[in-house]
């Protein structure tokens, strides 16, 4: 057997061999149980009365056990690293569903009361060992471990939930829709468990009415609705005061110890949204062309976030309900058959949005939070931070600017409030990390049994930071990859790109170089061969299909990073993917 090379580079032996997780041994078992059932009873003596019981559970469970030996860097540091984690996830839901269905001449009414409780219970029990005689036990022998570290998890959670909801149709032509909502979520402080979301719908047929005569629209419908829904993203316990454990040594003997870890909130509360939303649905020469036009408006307040506080406390933030925002948008959408002819057909899919959110307020005071970069009146997200201007150059005034001490090959900042210095108020919001729109275009080809189907991912009109452009990145003895670029030297006097004689000096601010992360991408192209009927017949299937698949094949981009789509450039990138297979149904 060949001695494994635990530290391949030797000038430095805190790195490990790339590949060691390849020599650690990993076992991984799973099991889950899940059942959905039902029982609907239909009562004889009011007809369209019926009564509906769905229940279902769904259990996992999870044990783990991974071992570093001394082939590898993190084993031989300690003499051998075990882990066993041993986790179960039990779901459990119970619907009771009362509904009545009934048609009156014209008029059509169904109406549908619910009551419902569900639950969540994960618990997670993880053992740390290391420093063991050998190798020969793996994760078996924590017993004999010179240090163990015990952990576990446990979060569980409960949601009530009653709803009643009146669907009336007048001949196909009026439609209204009344629905009211309480949820109970365990998970918000004790003084605001609950929470109650009303809305409304309406709709109206015009292409149903007797005065409808052009023949080219065959449908056109017109949608409006108004309400309320809730959010309850948050962890379980997260409105509690919690300990965090910090063991310390007394003597010769570890001891017990806590330390504040979280603020209590007993006040946390459901988010509300209330949206606003017109529709137009349509369709032209017998639908072959149809689709949608929506208009939206919707305010959320009492948003739950986690806001920084001051940490001379030693705690850095709190969940609270802060604040409103507004997001507003249009989306289109179109499908047309653009050709059928014989056994051949091409159809598309079209869809384009367009989405704006603003923050309206933050503490009721008109004032921004500058610690955690909200702004009213700006999105949730922005870019803020000192804006680069360009590089000082031989020749500029630098002793009477703003950055006296900068010298030639230096970043260049905005002085934002022209006070004649660079200081925090300086900072500015750059460019938008919302887009100014996303589309999406399917195109579908089908002859015979063969269908072809390419799908096209836009997302245009969006700025963030390239962190493959920061400054640092060849510092630490150049271990890291970055883009190549060129650098500010008295012979290549460019503006892009500052000196690299100093980088800390040269940027001393961390100014951040901003880019275009626009982009087009191939996102999906599959091609199938389903088999004719005659065929599958005698395999006793239903149907039979051939395809490959091939994913992110192609991005157009100005972006000079690993991908656009990703906010960090040194993660996993997109791969490209071709998967090809056999579809049988019998």
């Amino acid at each position: 057997m060949q001695p494994v090379t635990v530290t391949p580079w030797p000038e430095d032996i805190f790195w490990n061999n790339p590949l060691q997780n390849l020599l650690a041994t990993n076992d991984d078992k799973s099991r889950r149980v899940f059942t959905s059932n039902y029982l609907q009873l239909d009562f004889p003596f009011l007809k369209g009365l019926s009564y509906r019981f769905n229940g279902g559970i769904d259990y996992q469970g999870r044990d783990e056990g991974t071992y570093y030996g001394r082939n590898t860097l993190m084993g031989e540091k300690v003499q051998g690293l075990a882990s066993t984690v041993h986790t179960t996830n039990y779901d459990w839901t119970a619907e009771n569903i009362l509904r009545y269905t009934r048609t009156f001449g014209k008029h059509s009414v169904d109406l549908t009361t619910l009551y419902s409780a569900a639950g969540n219970n994960l618990d997670s029990d993880e053992l740390q060992s290391q420093g063991f005689p050998s190798d020969v036990l793996t994760y078996y022998q924590a017993n004999v471990g010179a240090l163990l570290t015990p952990s576990n998890v446990v979060a569980h959670s409960r949601l009530i939930s009653q709803m009643a909801r009146l669907n009336y149709d007048y001949d196909d032509r009026y439609l209204l829709t009344l629905t009211a909502r309480r949820d109970g979520a365990s998970v918000f402080g004790a003084n605001n468990k609950y929470g109650t979301f009303p809305s409304i719908a309406a709709g109206w047929n015009i292409a149903n009415e007797s005065f409808w005569h052009i023949p080219t629209v065959n449908t056109l419908k017109l949608r409006v609705s108004y309400g309320k829904n809730g959010n309850q993203a948050i962890s379980p316990y997260q409105t509690l005061a919690r300990l965090g454990d910090d063991n310390y040594l007394n003597g010769s003997q570890t001891a017990p110890g806590y330390l504040p870890d979280t603020l209590g909130n007993p006040n946390l509360k459901w988010e509300t949204t209330t949206s606003l939303n017109l529709g137009l649905d349509f369709g032209l020469w017998k639908d072959r062309l149809h689709g949608s036009f929506d208009v939206y408006r919707a305010r959320t307040r009492d948003l739950l976030l986690d806001r920084l506080i001051s940490p001379v406390q030693g705690i850095t933030s709190i969940a609270e309900n802060i604040g409103r925002t507004e997001n507003k948008g249009i989306e289109l959408e179109l499908s047309s058959v653009n050709l059928q002819k014989g056994s051949f057909s091409w159809s598309t899919d079209f869809n384009i949005a367009a989405n704006r959110n603003k923050i309206v307020d933050l503490y009721g005071n008109g004032e921004d939070d500058v610690l955690n970069q909200w702004f009213i009146g700006q999105p949730i997200n922005v870019n803020y931070g000192y804006k680069f201007i360009g590089i000082w150059q031989e020749g500029d005034d630098i002793a009477h600017s703003a950055q006296p001490t900068a010298q030639p090959g230096y970043v260049k900042i905005l002085d934002a409030n022209g006070d004649g210095q660079i200081n925090a108020d300086d900072r500015v919001i750059q460019g938008s990390l919302q887009p100014s729109y996303t589309a999406g275009l399917t195109n579908t080809f089908r002859y015979k049994g063969f269908t072809l189907t390419a799908f096209l991912r836009s997302v245009q009109g969006i700025n963030r930071p390239n962190e493959l452009l920061s400054t640092n990145l060849t510092q630490e003895g150049v271990r890291r990859n970055t883009i190549q670029r060129q650098f500010w030297t008295p012979d290549n006097p460019i503006n892009t790109y500052p000196s690299n004689v100093d980088m800390d000096a040269s940027n001393a601010l961390g100014v951040q170089f901003y880019q275009d992360a626009s982009y087009i991408r191939l996102q999906d192209l599959m091609l199938s061969y389903e088999l004719p009927a005659s065929l599958t017949l005698h395999l006793n299937a239903q149907s039979l299909r051939v395809y490959v698949d091939a994913r992110n094949l192609w991005t157009h981009t100005d972006w000079t990073g690993l991908d656009p789509e990703l906010t960090a450039q040194r993660a996993i990138p997109l791969e490209r993917v071709i998967i090809g297979g056999i579809d049988v149904r019998f």
